[in-house]
């Protein structure tokens, strides 16, 4: 299996050299073949384990299981707790989603904390065949129906190529141990409904039903990448203008692009497939009609339809007075304290530790403009902010987001990705600013 393992990821190139891998490992027989066929394979790998505190001691159990096997393989081990019934509540949320949302949170935590490459994480075949059956449930594009694949961003999935069986039986011949979930006893849960009773209906139907399935993703992965490269080739349709974007009513038209396309075309701008629908039919209409997103605005005019983005509450600038103790930003409490100039510098670029008699008070936090530089920690020169947050990769959507903290001006943090140079510690410091979350 070991082989197959290293040709498969050779295959979907997921791994190349001085690649740093983070591995989500629950304790289940899954995660613990991935841990065992990556410790093989000599990569460099962390662990990370989520305790959802949903089964008591069992949790526990299983995080100082996972916490002992690392140490046993001299694993660089990481573990968090989580409270996910209350998040759930407070989102309004099932356990099972609250999970997924604070435990790949976690992770892309970790990934820049401790500068790893990928996330790793043990989906196989059967993951998969899952997915693709919940999302067929739901109801799907064509995206749903590829499932998932073995890289999507900064998370690979290399036993996506392995059934459930092989992994048991490999697991079993290198005397393997995990730890068994009870509630994958239960069909309370959608997934293990699928796994217990949908899944075996279909495979007494066709014995080969695994393979067959696979076949139909790799169709399905074709006709996707096909789809596309027409949404690709409509991309030019849409026009930016100076207060949005804009398409051509006529031009929409004589396309003869269905709504499907359509809402696929306009995705950035957040059109769902019910909306497309309606605004086929006003884009032969009279002019006027508006469609709302929860980010944009669509106003069918005479020839054009107009984009428009919603306008954001304007952010109001925050004082921070010498002495003051703590602030909140975007629901979140940052506490400030005062340290010798030989304390010891935490270099998370989610904090801040700055040369206290470097800066001038009140401090003030803002959002950021276009024109703004600064001087980023570990570069030569100044840089301008904008291309600093595309070099960081940076999404759209997030940028309005971005605050800093200046002095007098200058910009001393970009508040959770880069200290100023200018005004980091050295030897000569005599007093640090700290800057944290609480």
């Amino acid at each position: 299996m070991l082989n197959r393992f290293l040709s498969f990821i050779k295959k979907h190139a997921l791994n190349s050299e001085g690649n740093k891998w983070l591995l989500a490992v629950s304790g289940g027989m899954d995660s613990m073949v991935l841990l065992n066929l990556c410790h093989q394979a000599d990569f460099d790998v962390s662990v990370a384990h989520c305790n959802f505190n949903l089964r008591g001691e069992e949790s526990d159990a299983d995080a100082q299981f996972v916490k002992d096997t690392c140490s046993r393989l001299k694993i660089p081990y990481f573990e968090k707790h989580f409270d996910t019934k209350s998040y759930a509540s407070a989102h309004g949320i099932s356990t099972q989603m609250a999970a997924r949302d604070l435990r790949y949170a976690w992770f892309n935590e970790l990934l820049k904390e401790q500068n790893l490459d990928q996330l790793a994480v043990a989906h196989h075949a059967q993951d998969n065949l899952e997915t693709v059956l919940l999302n067929l449930a739901r109801g799907t594009s064509i995206s749903g129906l590829r499932g998932m694949l073995p890289k999507s961003e900064n998370i690979i999935r290399p036993l996506l190529g392995f059934e459930r069986d092989e992994i048991e039986n490999f697991a079993k011949q290198e005397g393997i141990e995990w730890r068994e979930d009870s509630s994958n006893a239960s069909d309370n849960y959608k997934r293990n409904y699928l796994r217990h009773q949908i899944i075996p209906a279909f495979t007494e139907l066709n014995a080969g039903f695994y393979a067959t399935f696979q076949n139909t993703l790799e169709k399905n992965l074709e006709v996707e990448r096909v789809f596309q490269e027409k949404i690709n080739a409509l991309k030019p349709y849409i026009e930016e203008v100076v207060d949005g974007y804009r398409f051509s009513k006529d031009q929409i038209i004589h396309s003869g692009i269905g709504a499907f396309q359509l809402s696929e075309l306009l995705k950035p701008f957040g059109l769902n497939y019910e909306q497309s629908k309606e605004l086929l039919v006003a884009l032969g209409g009279i002019s006027g009609k508006k469609f709302n997103t929860s980010s944009h605005q669509f106003l069918v005019d005479r020839e054009y339809v107009f984009i428009t983005a919603h306008q954001a509450k304007k952010f109001e600038p925050l004082l921070i007075e010498e002495g003051q103790g703590q602030f909140s930003l975007s629901q979140q409490t940052f506490e400030i304290k005062r340290l010798d100039g030989d304390s010891e510098v935490d270099r998370n670029p989610s904090n801040a530790f700055l040369d206290f008699n470097k800066l001038t008070f009140p401090l003030e936090v803002r959002a950021w403009e276009e024109g703004d530089y600064f001087f980023p920690l570990g570069m030569k020169g100044k840089k301008k902010l904008s291309d600093f947050m595309i070099d960081q990769k940076i999404p759209l959507n997030l940028k309005d987001q971005i605050r800093v903290l200046t002095s007098e001006e200058n910009i001393v943090w970009v508040i959770g990705h880069r200290i100023d140079d200018r005004f980091k510690t050295n030897d000569q410091t005599k007093e640090v600013l700290s800057i944290s979350r609480k």
